[in-house]
């Protein structure tokens, strides 16, 4: 991996291991590798029910998604389980750990046109990497969806910055996110079905946006569907045209919910 955390996972930590041994039928040893430490996985944390061979869940080499249950520093001893992890739990990480290798093999390929290592690059890169997010990979989108933040690799020169500004721009391409929200409104006035029309359109309006689609549902219920190039944009779309609809429901004397 292109790094590793230093210290110990933490209760409820979801983590990547790798089968290193298994040893007396009923233990079996997994490599932490987010932390470059050993993990111990008994025979009643695999799988529910009953086991009669642990080679028929897990072998060596394999790699698998544990869930951290137990940390004894003291001891140097970490429990992790296989049953506590739900398959959305275990998608997730592997989603992240695909993500890590994609940054990892951006670093190795960025290094090159820099003419620097991988390593070099990432130690002058680092740090404020850590300081504001969760992953690598995060922290190269969130540079290709604003490219100012590229200013934050201080260690690196205005050259070094460009080209590694580019190469992240060219590797990188958004991902689109879909939301689905709804709301409620309802007018009793005699033009009711118009008004509620009219303060639709009208806060609808101002977003020049063709993935942003509202449709009927019953009862006055409506569905708001955005799809755009990330969730935060998409959340912000979303919460303006709430703030505009509410706006015109209360100059329109209209019941609004959402």
């Amino acid at each position: 991996m292109l790094y590793t955390k230093d210290g110990f996972p933490e209760v409820n930590d979801i983590v990547y291991c790798s089968v290193k041994k298994i040893s007396g039928g009923n233990t079996v040893f997994v490599d932490i590798e987010e932390f470059e430490k050993e993990g111990v996985l008994t025979i009643s944390e695999i799988a529910p029910g009953r086991i009669r061979n642990l080679r028929d869940h897990v072998e060596e080499g394999r790699k698998i998604v544990c869930k951290v249950i137990r940390v004894d520093e003291s001891k140097n001893r970490i429990d992790v389980s296989l049953r506590r992890v739900s398959v959305i739990m275990r998608n997730q990480k592997l989603e992240t750990i695909k993500k890590e290798e994609f940054a990892e093999k951006m670093y190795e390929d960025a290094a090159k046109e820099l003419s620097m290592t991988k390593d070099d690059l990432f130690e002058k890169t680092y740090e404020p990497i850590f300081e504001e997010y969760e992953t690598v990979f995060e922290s190269l989108y969130e540079v290709m969806l604003d490219n100012t933040k590229i200013e934050m690799f201080t260690d690196l020169d205005k050259q070094q910055r460009e080209s590694f500004l580019k190469f992240i721009n060219d590797r990188i391409k958004p991902e689109e996110v879909t939301i689905k929200k709804h709301f409620k409104l309802v007018s009793t006035a005699k033009e009711g079905v118009e008004e509620v029309k009219l303060a639709i359109s009208n806060a609808h309006s101002v977003f020049n946006y063709d993935k942003f689609d509202i449709t009927y549902k019953a009862a006055g219920e409506f569905g708001v569907t955005i799809v755009h190039e990330d969730k935060k944009s998409a959340d912000k779309m979303y919460n303006e045209f709430i703030s505009n609809l509410e706006k015109e429901a209360k100059s329109l004397k209209l019941s609004f919910s959402y």
